[in-house]
């Protein structure tokens, strides 16, 4: 069971991934279309590491929104590798 603290951290934590998201809509803003869907979905994707993020034991950080936006990434590089290998094998 939580205790009403780790509630109001959560809470505080999800507050400061929120601010730190927002103060990249400008940038995002500026870019040309089919990049700034890329970046809003890029930002979106940080949400998903965000308990990675707290796991560092400090509040939400730019390099640990970097950290899980280049382990991401490494993941869909390692993927796309992965089938070209077997594409190759084939050939």
């Amino acid at each position: 069971m939580e205790s009403p603290n780790s509630t109001i951290t959560h809470t505080y934590d999800d507050k400061i991934l929120e601010n730190e998201i927002e103060s990249w809509n400008s940038f995002g803003s500026i870019l040309r279309n089919e990049n700034r869907i890329i970046f809003r979905q890029m930002l979106e994707d940080i949400k998903a590491y965000s308990e990675t993020a707290k796991a560092k034991g400090k509040n939400f950080s730019f390099e640990s929104m970097c950290m899980g936006l280049i382990l991401q990434q490494q993941k869909m590089i390692n993927e796309l590798l992965c089938k070209l290998s077997a594409k190759k094998a084939l050939v």
